[in-house]
């Protein structure tokens, strides 16, 4: 910058001593034109109409004259002098000097043109100025130079991703269509073929291309009954298994009717005590959508029985819940210590876990221990052979360690972090809250435990609050025999922010706390725990359970 300030300084002086020279210079006659020319040798060197109508519009210095009106020497000396480069790439020239920035917007654009440049200390304070004047400014900067398209409603921008819902779709030379009209429009799409491997060779075979509808509507049945997961990835194959995947209703019915994964294995009161030992009752147990009943029907406002499986309240069997907690404590020997700068803090973590069964029984567990190391060791025949006595313990795994047949069903033994985890486990049970705030003549009337007092907790104000459907109550054991921990929860969905706007993009995998308390079953009182640091348990997948 400053080679060019010397350079722009030098041209200043060429350019006054050239006009002062000329201004000294005497006038001097023309030079008479040669008589021997033709009168056609001027015509060809005359300029353009077009270049001559540009010099009529200048001012015409002669030699011996003087520029005269607006361009005379004072002038022309104050516009030399306002002369600067431009912050263009290129070295022109521009007249006049810049105005200072005077409002919050104006410094807060000079700021971003100088972060452009890369004069990010000029950037920053023009940044701050603009923060002083208006701690809001960048929300009008956004306004100014990105104003928000406008939409109609319903429909998101044409580049939102495919995950936000009511997206809207373009083809070219067609109208916008939204998800579910695209995904109709791909009804009549057969099943691709896949390219040859060799070029010129005919194509791989590819039997299901040739599939009759019915047959592939029993193969999607059945994959969906062994992972509900797999079955809706299948619609990233092609889109005819896109469409199918939206659209075949009885496989998403079959799904919500069923206990494998459906509402089926849902259990709105206690199926089994806490040691998982079920629990014996006359009366059928309550199903909101029983399997095989035709004269069912979709619950309003959802249209469609996706809608239901994916939206209704349920528990997810093919995972686990962790909650991962945080929290400060002094350190060892801080009360010691005059200054607080070099007083040690210890950042602690620690995990709970709970897995859900589909007969109504589940674990908890609470431990320091990480989920790569212990989460695929959470099951049931893991915590009989942890708390079956030692000599039994070694004899288990002294028949896992064994070569042969007997060897392949538990070929992983339980490793010593998992297993001195897995000994603070403990068995429960779990139900939903009753779909309707009014339970039908037909719900099993089983010998309900305890009822705990109001919460104080900031998620559940009140036990009598409104009815939810998606409430969870659990019951496990205590630390000691006397004891029975009791936790509220409550079903909610992980969300995502895309530009601003909060889209869900899958339910039932959010639990969060509403109550958590003890019961002394001996003196019949009952202690509540603050949950000040708890967390909110999160679904994760776990695919070592028999899962892709």
């Amino acid at each position: 910058m400053e080679r060019s300030n010397q350079e722009l300084e030098s041209f200043r002086q060429q350019w006054l001593e050239e006009v002062s020279a000329r201004a000294r210079r005497p006038s001097q006659p023309p030079k008479p034109s040669a008589p021997n020319r033709s009168s056609a040798e001027p015509s060809r060197k005359r300029p353009p109409r077009h270049q001559a109508a540009d010099r009529e519009e200048e001012p015409e210095y002669r030699e011996g004259s003087s520029p005269s009106g607006p361009s005379d020497y004072e002038a022309l000396t104050a516009q030399t002098q306002s002369l600067a480069i431009a912050p263009a790439d290129d070295d022109a020239f521009v007249l006049g000097a810049q105005k200072a920035p005077s409002s919050a917007l104006e410094h807060f654009e000079e700021a971003a043109a100088k972060e452009a440049q890369g004069k990010l200390g000029d950037s920053l304070n023009l940044y701050r100025k603009a923060y002083k004047l208006d701690s809001r400014v960048d929300q009008a900067y956004r306004k100014k130079h990105f104003p928000p398209a406008a939409q109609a409603p319903g429909i998101n921008p044409s580049n939102a991703p495919v995950t936000v819902p009511n997206t809207a779709h373009h083809s070219p030379g067609g109208p916008i269509l939204s998800t579910p009209e695209l995904l109709a429009s791909f009804a009549h799409f057969p099943v691709p073929v896949a390219d040859p491997i060799i070029e010129g060779a005919p194509p791989p075979p590819c039997p299901i291309s040739t599939t009759p509808s019915e047959i592939l509507g029993e193969i999607l049945k059945q994959l969906a009954l062994l992972d509900p997961a797999s079955f809706a990835r299948l619609a990233l194959v092609c889109k005819r298994f896109a469409f199918l995947v939206a659209h075949e209703q009885p496989v998403w019915r079959r799904l919500c009717q069923g206990s494998e994964f459906g509402f089926g294995s849902m259990h709105y009161s206690f199926a089994c005590d806490v040691e998982g030992r079920r629990e014996y009752t006359f009366q059928p147990r309550y199903n909101p959508f029983p399997l095989g009943s035709t004269a069912l029907q979709i619950p309003k406002p959802l249209s469609t029985w996706a809608q239901v499986f994916q939206t209704f309240p349920r528990i997810r069997f093919t995972g686990i819940y962790i909650s991962t907690v945080n929290y400060t404590r002094p350190g060892a020997y801080s009360s010691f210590h005059n200054t607080s700068w070099d007083a040690p803090i210890h950042i602690v973590t620690y995990y709970r876990y709970l897995r859900f069964y589909p007969d109504g029984s589940l674990i908890s567990l609470l431990t320091t221990t990480e989920p790569a190391d212990v989460v695929r060791h959470i099951s049931k025949e893991n915590l009989e052979t942890l708390k079956a006595p030692p000599s039994s313990y070694r004899h288990h795994q002294h028949q896992h360690s064994g070569a042969g047949p007997t060897a392949a069903p538990s070929a992983n033994p339980i490793p010593t972090v998992a297993a001195s985890a897995l000994k603070g486990a403990l068995k429960g049970r779990w139900h939903l809250s009753h779909p309707s705030p009014v339970k039908p003549a037909d719900a099993p009337d089983s010998t309900e435990p305890p009822t705990p007092p109001a919460s104080r907790h900031k998620n559940n104000t009140n036990s009598d609050s409104k009815h939810d459907p998606r409430d969870l109550f659990i019951e496990t054991e205590g630390i000691d025999p006397k004891y029975t921990f009791t936790m509220h929860l409550s079903l909610r969905s992980t969300t995502t922010s895309y530009r601003g706007s909060t889209t869900n993009t899958s339910k039932n995998t959010k639990l969060i706390w509403k109550g958590f308390w003890s019961y002394n079953r001996l003196t019949d009182d009952w202690g509540e725990f603050t949950l000040r640091n708890d967390k909110a348990f999160v679904f994760r997948r776990v695919r070592g359970w028999g899962l892709n």
